[in-house]
């Protein structure tokens, strides 16, 4: 059983990038002792070779260009760098149409990695049969304001259902661009404006909705006040790449032992509550993708004195606090709380500050914050522990499109553009 962390463009290639520093040869992985590469595995496609060079913890044979004469390009294939050049110059359109014109190549590298398919009955040599459990859940990671990412994002979602006849549980997690003005675009060292990011934006949303069974936004005018938002992308993708570790890793890599906090009651979680928590539909009905936001808030547990010396310096925990700072740090601008339908929060604590007492997470607290905010009072928590001095709490809120003020924003934005570009060649 797999967890796919994939990445479709710059900026998602970029996130799962830093999910990936989490594995026992980095020194984050080291802290938290939860070695997500046991667990998971990443591709990224992407068209520009710049962007794939700058990956340090993905590999080059999990590394997959888009090219319009050459289709989809292991990193490892000989002149890869000269077949992967181009990009798409912000248009997802084109990239769009050569991902359909290839889609049949994506299933090929699901069977060179998952196995491969069944062989038909007029073939002499028999093929191995694809293990369809193989990959239990898919994260797609995707930035919706260029064009890369935002074309072929629905033809992956589409061809892993494909692949695992639609056994897989896919949750596309979207960057939103900055739409307060244009913004530097590194594929054609020009500007492109906030309208046209907006518009790529709607036309990704809208086609991902039909192929995924929840959507995350990350939005990236959460950073764009800051003078120096450019340079501070790397740091926002290590945010939401610690809040994803955490609520898909934690649990099933660091789950507690009941013997440690006995008759503490520590509840589970696992990515199949988040799927659930992300979608809206009950039984007979078609489930349809919900709009999660994700935000983490973090603590230590011990003060500098208690580093140095054992059973000393240990902090109190305000637990309200902790679970009102996640959810303002939610990874949207716009996006209120008490809007929020559903949620689903985990907190991660040493084992010793799990339990009663002030220096403890309250975890009742934490929830009963929550379902004041959920509509639907519906709130999953899941408790596991980490291995750091330090106590967190991950909370992912769940909305319906039309209540999130943000993407009402995205949506007049790109009928301007849409309308003024009409305008224009009229």
């Amino acid at each position: 059983m797999t967890y796919l962390f994939i990445g479709a463009g710059q900026a998602g290639g970029a996130i799962v990038d830093a999910i990936f520093e989490y594995t026992d040869d980095s020194m984050l992985g080291l802290f938290e002792s939860t070695d997500i590469s046991t667990l998971g595995r990443p591709l990224v496609f992407n068209s520009t070779m710049r962007d794939l060079q700058n990956l340090s913890n993905v590999p080059a044979e999990d590394q997959y260009g888009v090219a319009q004469q050459h289709g989809l390009v292991q990193g490892t294939e000989p002149g890869f760098e000269e077949m992967v050049t181009g990009g798409f110059g912000r248009n997802p359109v084109d990239a769009d149409e050569v991902m359909a014109d290839h889609a049949d190549e994506l299933q090929t590298v699901l069977e060179s990695k998952f196995g491969g398919r069944a062989a038909a009955a007029d073939e002499e040599e028999e093929v191995p049969a694809t293990d369809t459990d193989a990959i239990q859940f898919a994260f797609l990671f995707v930035g919706l304001g260029g064009g890369t990412g935002c074309g072929i994002s629905p033809h992956i979602a589409r061809g892993i259902k494909e692949f695992t006849d639609d056994r897989t549980k896919v949750v596309a997690v979207t960057v939103l661009p900055n739409t307060r003005g244009g913004v530097e675009d590194h594929e054609t060292d020009g500007e492109v404006s906030a309208g046209r990011q907006a518009w790529n934006a709607r036309y990704g949303l809208d086609r991902l909705e039909d192929e995924v069974d929840g959507i995350v936004l990350v939005d990236n005018q959460r950073i764009s006040y800051l003078d120096s938002a450019g340079g501070e992308f790397g740091e926002y993708n290590e945010y939401v790449a610690a809040a994803f570790h955490d609520i898909v890793v934690g649990p099933m890599l660091s789950n507690v032992n009941a013997s440690e906090v006995d008759g503490v009651d520590t509840p589970d979680i696992d990515v199949r509550d988040i799927v659930t928590s992300l979608s809206f539909g009950v039984a007979g009905e078609e489930s349809r993708p919900g709009y999660g936001a994700i935000g983490r808030s973090v603590t230590m547990t011990r003060s500098l004195s208690g580093y140095l010396l054992p059973f000393v310096g240990r902090r109190d925990i305000d637990s309200a606090a902790l679970a009102r700072l996640s959810a303002s740090k939610q990874s949207l601008v716009k996006a209120d709380p008490n809007d929020a339908q559903k949620a689903i929060a985990l907190v991660r604590a040493p084992s010793a500050n799990i339990g009663p007492g002030s220096h403890s997470v309250e975890t009742g607290t934490i929830k009963e914050y929550l379902e004041r905010s959920c509509r639907l009072n519906e709130v999953n928590l899941g408790v596991a522990l980490s291995g750091r001095s330090l106590a967190s709490v991950v909370t992912l809120l769940t909305y319906r499109r039309e209540d999130l003020d943000r993407l009402d924003e995205i949506e007049a934005a790109a009928d301007a553009y849409e309308q003024e570009t009409e305008e224009l060649f009229a």
